[in-house]
């Protein structure tokens, strides 16, 4: 009978939406109740087929997938799933008797996250969903906090870009000795900040009837050059192309493609197509009603119109076109100051002025919000020593005025600064040294941001990244995470010599179905605890647990000449120690122990989930040699018997029969000599 019970949304109050595949009605019974007592929503497939169809009408968030089953496999259903972008991002836990690591092997590489084998354990079983869950929880969460991050950082560049171009352009235009050296200066000033690639400046010819071509700048691009020569042919009437109809306008114009358009409209259509150039704007330089020259910048992409950038050259004309005409300055600054000042008041970024010794001189409302003032005003008159007052560091003001000595500016200078409540943020500096005709230093001018934000996610994130990095060495050998890091492919190293040892509580299946699933967590911890303690004691390196045994290795990931020895000593201890427990715990466990010497494989598979592991005839043998092993004893194969008598006590145990082997003569570890 096939069955699948699919729901499109998500009860209020579910931990998570899992879906079940499994041929086996028994198993899909058990796992679907288990879920639900803890709060998932479950839904079930006795097949792939079906399966596939449910995860693609309601993507689940998990799901808990069968290997062995008719018509399509685990492994098929689990790369049909990767393979669909509905469903190729949905973890997938294999659920399977199979327990060979070829088995694992292939279901990792085929995209599932994790592998339980049956029969489990219900805490492991739901220790891992929850894992998975939360993982995928965390990771869209900080996709979400990223976006934001960017953006605001998106906004805060636009925004310095914007400042630092208006201070800029009105210095350069400030110190240019004639009309001309302005236009040329602010022509390249802007286009190299905006990042647009050609910029000319036509102005009105002596009779007033056309403009003509008065100067160029173009980007590295030896192709411009001959745009550039080419226009200095041209002149443009009134309302005849972009700067004729600049001119004649008085306003700004935008193209968003000049190849495309009609000679009659653009009349360069052909040379810019030529050279690449597409998106054109026009700016005039206006005074007392009086067009002074025209400002057209080209860029090698269609781009539709940018109002913020369109205002922001608007601005630097503004500017330009005061410096042109000193007898109507009056009236040109009023109007360049007002909407310089209008830029600087809304700015994110704090902007001031400061004296040598300390003191604010001006300062923009930005700066004040930043500082907890509630207005410039009130920062100017209330701060008396900017290095007392501001800095948590007092050592920072003399630092920052010494960076500006050695380069004349500083950029992003970070410091942990002091609100007007007391309150503590970090800030950045962007600053330069202000100097008259002289050299003498007048004031410093920058700008300010605040960095809080940035910096306590920069703390998060080194702090998460601490704790991957420790999570990450309590999964691997120090050594294969450095590697691992490094290269990400499959890690697989060859060891001549090693001893595997295997251990296993005796009679703990019984025990546990007869104890709650939380005191059998508890108990296992507080062993397998004790146990990784010796390991470290010891020098072994710890590889896994399977239910309640315990598996490590002397030898790797450095060998050892004596690892049988380290192994041997930990076996001992690990009998003791159970010892311990059972007269601490009132308890009567038995560990039966197994060991081996010889070569293995060791490395990590997969992408996902992975983890340390050994392969070879060597891990197999000393499995079996816990498998046949005696209770409360340590047995060993004659490989490891040889290294280890003359130092320790042995019985000879006489011929077993070893799975795969045949009869294999065994010897019990008793003690120390």
């Amino acid at each position: 009978m096939e069955e699948i019970l699919l729901n499109e949304e998500q009860e209020p109050g579910l931990k998570g939406d899992i879906l079940i595949v499994d041929d086996t009605p028994n198993n899909l019974r058990l796992l679907s109740a288990m879920l639900a007592q803890q709060g998932y929503q479950v839904r079930k497939a006795i097949n792939g087929k079906i399966a596939l169809k449910g995860a693609q009408m309601a993507p689940p968030d998990l799901i808990l997938l069968d290997i062995n089953m008719p018509e399509m496999n685990g492994y098929e259903v689990c790369q049909k799933l990767k393979s669909l972008p509905e469903t190729s991002k949905i973890p997938i836990i294999f659920i399977s008797a199979l327990d060979e690591a070829l088995d694992k092997v292939k279901a990792f590489e085929v995209g599932g996250v994790d592998y339980i084998t049956k029969p489990f354990q219900v805490p492991e079983v739901l220790a891992r969903i929850e894992n998975q869950l939360a993982q995928t929880r965390l990771n869209e969460e900080l996709k979400i906090k990223n976006k934001q991050l960017e953006q605001e950082i998106r906004d805060r560049e636009k925004a310095e870009i914007e400042i630092r171009l208006l201070l800029a352009t009105t210095q350069a235009i400030s110190r240019a000795a004639d009309f001309h050296s302005a236009l040329k200066v602010t022509i390249g000033l802007v286009a190299e900040t905006i990042g647009w690639d050609f910029s000319e400046a036509w102005i009105p010819a002596n009779d007033g009837t056309v403009l003509e071509y008065a100067e160029g700048w173009y980007t590295s691009d030896i192709n411009l050059e001959e745009f550039k020569q080419k226009s200095l042919k041209f002149t443009f009437a009134p309302h005849i192309g972009l700067p004729g109809r600049v001119w004649a306008n008085k306003e700004p114009e935008w193209i968003e493609d000049v190849s495309t358009e009609q000679n009659q409209f653009f009349l360069r259509p052909q040379l810019a197509a030529k050279v690449g150039l597409k998106a054109g704007f026009g700016i005039p330089i206006v005074v007392n009603d009086e067009v002074l020259a025209v400002l057209i910048f080209f860029k090698k992409e269609s781009i539709p119109e940018q109002s913020h950038l369109v205002q922001l050259v608007n601005a630097v004309a503004t500017q330009l076109g005061s410096l042109i005409q000193r007898k109507q300055a009056e009236e040109a600054l009023r109007l360049s100051e007002e909407r310089y000042h209008s830029i600087v008041d809304n700015a994110v970024e704090g902007i001031f002025q400061t004296t040598p010794p300390g003191r604010y001189v001006s300062a923009n409302a930005a700066l004040a919000r930043i500082y907890g003032f509630d207005s410039p005003e009130e920062l100017v008159s209330s701060v008396h020593n900017i290095a007392t007052e501001v800095y948590i560091d007092q050592q920072r003001r003399q630092e920052f005025i010494d960076a500006i000595e050695q380069n004349n500016a500083v950029h992003d200078f970070e410091s942990l600064v002091r609100r007007k409540d007391g309150s503590k943020i970090w800030v950045s500096e962007n600053a330069r040294a202000v100097r008259d005709s002289t050299g003498k230093l007048l004031y410093y001018e920058g700008t300010v941001s605040d960095i809080t934000a940035r910096k306590l996610a920069q703390e998060a994130l080194h702090e998460q990244q601490q704790k991957t990095e420790q999570l990450l060495l309590n999964i691997l050998p120090e050594p294969v995470a450095h590697r691992l890091k490094q290269d990400p492919s499959a890690i697989a190293d060859h060891f001549e010599d090693v001893t595997v040892l295997f251990a296993d509580l005796v009679g703990f299946t019984e025990f546990s179905a007869s104890t709650s699933p939380g005191e059998l967590v508890n108990i296992l911890n507080v062993v397998f605890s004790e146990f990784d303690r010796l390991a470290e004691r010891h020098g072994l390196e710890k590889i896994k647990t399977i239910g309640d045994a315990y598996m490590a290795v002397a030898g790797l990931p450095f060998p050892h000449p004596d690892h049988a020895c380290l192994a041997a000593e930990m076996a001992l201890d690990m009998l003791a120690g159970i010892d311990e427990f059972n007269q601490k715990m009132a308890k009567s466990f038995n560990v039966r122990i197994g060991m081996n010497t010889g070569p293995v494989v060791a490395g990590v598979i997969g992408i996902k989930k992975f983890s340390y592991d050994l392969w070879g005839d060597t891990v197999n043998i000393a499995s079996r040699m816990e498998t046949t092993g005696v209770p409360g004893a340590i047995q060993v194969s004659p490989a490891t018997y040889e290294l280890l008598q003359d130092r320790y006590q042995f019985v000879e145990r006489g011929s077993i029969s070893i799975k795969g082997k045949g009869d294999m003569t065994t010897y019990l570890l008793t003690g120390r000599k």
